[in-house]
């Protein structure tokens, strides 16, 4: 999954989609990854919310990986709309220890913004550079969510945030269920 943590249809998918998906994780018939970056920064005023929203996941994937999952829903829980500045970085690090995370190192992580420049890094890679694990030669939307090589677009007929819709293309394409 390639996401961006203040993209409106990146929450529906999130919404709809990750208690599935984390019982895939959890019962060991599925792998995930996940790949915030900083696509929509133009649309916090300046703020650059989605390098410091995503440099708060990646605090969290390093220094307490088991709570990540639930930071993500968080965070996507805690979303900004586009166009305001969205939230600072101490509330980031509040709805981050709200989801779970007691480490003084991801807050202080956080504060410091230890890894804008990995998320920017990762931005420019995906917008350049063919993305892992599929046949698409770089990213031009969000989300991006690939299953097995196949990218998945929503169903034509429903949201991103059909759960059934979702299972069936996992199902479709080699995936769990």
């Amino acid at each position: 999954m390639y996401e961006d943590y203040l993209c409106p249809i990146c929450n529906q998918f999130e919404t709809g989609n990750m208690e599935q998906i984390k019982k895939w994780v959890k019962d060991g018939s599925a792998t995930l990854e996940v790949h915030p970056f900083n696509l929509l920064d133009r649309s916090s005023l300046g703020s650059k919310y989605s390098t410091r929203s995503a440099a708060a996941a990646a605090c969290v994937a390093n220094y307490d990986p088991d709570k990540f999952l639930d930071v993500n829903t968080a965070l996507y829980a805690n979303q900004p709309q586009e166009g305001t500045r969205g939230l600072t970085n101490a509330e980031l690090a509040s709805v981050v220890k709200q989801a779970g995370v007691t480490s003084k190192d991801v807050a202080s992580c956080i504060t410091n913004q230890d890894f804008q420049g990995w998320v920017g890094d990762a931005t420019d890679r995906v917008l350049t550079e063919p993305l892992a694990n599929s046949d698409l030669p770089k990213l031009t939307g969000t989300p991006t969510v690939i299953v097995n090589g196949k990218q998945y677009n929503g169903d034509a007929t429903s949201a991103w945030s059909d759960a059934n819709a979702f299972a069936a293309f996992v199902e479709q394409n080699g995936g769990s269920k």
